[in-house]
């Protein structure tokens, strides 16, 4: 997949958001020794990088030495995009999209998981009971983000006809508008579309259960590219330890949380601190390599579709867990 087809496949971006370094992201320009390093952090614009949001919002980046700024794209990969351009130093994504940068090239490492959840849901009309029920169905979702990877491991694991489920690429901005109109019988997305969605159909859309959290669980890897990291041997410590904090944070401030959290994405405070309840997201920081195995179950199911751009990455080379084990080893496990 080429880089204008995974633009398309993310579909558009938030307001604001391009790829233009100027007008986006900023220039950069130059900075003094010891003065604060210029962070660009790129995410999706959803709930699940709220760590994000409070690090930048509570000044703990600041405080870490880390001049950092909160870039929101439509699908976090598009954020990998920006790092890879030169746009941008950090990136957030599932496994999915990162292999298929690996894949093609990308030298990119990650320190650490920073989210755990499940928070991927397939909304539907209330006259799908069960997964069955999907077939003759049109499902919308992201193709190239973990709802594309999720979805299609739901349907092989309750052995649907694949031919027989309709898959269609549709923005998250679209997904409730099209579903509304009846042009999508279902959408696999996270908060708070799924909500808006549940809310604008007034009765007559719930959450497909049982959904992916039979197949998979979300994890957010941390992402830099090596040169970057070498350039920089302080920054991914300081990222690190703010991210560390932020969590803290989260767990002692919550309608603070909220409040930062519902600026950033425009969203209600209350609604947040509901959907944040609800779903229970996990922001701590840690890396365990038992987690290659779930990058070889992604690189197998890419292999068997011919969804991968180029070769297997090494995830092995990939991870760098000696950046987190520097300042708290109890967070790293499984590495030599």
């Amino acid at each position: 997949m080429d880089r204008r087809n995974l633009l398309q496949a993310g579909g558009v971006m938030t307001a604001g958001a391009c790829l233009s370094s100027t007008a986006l992201l900023g220039s950069r320009g130059a900075w003094a020794q010891g003065a604060a390093l210029p962070v660009r952090f790129t995410c999706g614009a959803n709930l699940t990088y709220t760590n994000l949001y409070v690090a930048e919002g509570a000044g703990l980046f600041k405080k870490h030495g880390i001049d950092g700024r909160v870039v929101l794209f439509d699908v976090a990969f598009q954020g990998t995009e920006a790092v890879l351009a030169g746009q941008a130093e950090t990136a957030a994504t599932v496994e999915f999209p990162l292999v298929n940068y690996l894949s093609r090239g990308a030298d990119l490492i990650v320190p650490a998981v920073i989210v755990e959840a499940h928070d991927v849901h397939i909304v539907t009309l209330k006259s799908v009971t069960k997964p069955e029920d999907l077939v003759g169905k049109k499902v919308g979702l992201i193709v190239g983000s973990i709802a594309h990877y999720g979805f299609d491991r739901y349907v092989q694991h309750h052995k649907l006809p694949k031919d027989k489920v309709q898959v269609i690429n549709v923005p998250a901005a679209e997904q409730v508008a099209l579903f509304a109109k009846g042009d999508i019988d279902a959408y696999v997305w996270i908060e708070p579309v799924v909500s808006r969605g549940i809310e604008v159909m007034k009765g007559r859309a719930h959450v497909l259960a049982p959904g992916l959290e039979t197949v998979m669980k979300d994890r957010i890897y941390l992402q830099v590219t090596r040169s970057w990291a070498e350039k920089n041997p302080a920054g991914v410590p300081s990222i690190l330890r703010a991210l560390i904090e932020a969590n803290e944070f989260i767990k002692a401030n919550p309608e603070k949380t909220a409040e930062i959290a519902g600026k950033k994405l425009n969203l209600p405070a209350a609604q947040v601190a509901g959907l944040i309840q609800k779903i229970g997201w996990d922001w701590g920081v840690s890396l365990d390599a038992s987690l290659s195995a779930v990058f070889d179950d992604v690189i197998n199911w890419m292999k068997d579709g011919k969804r991968l751009a180029g070769n297997a990455p090494d995830i092995k080379r990939v991870f760098a867990p000696s950046y987190l084990r520097a300042i708290n080893p109890s967070k790293v496990r499984g590495f030599l």
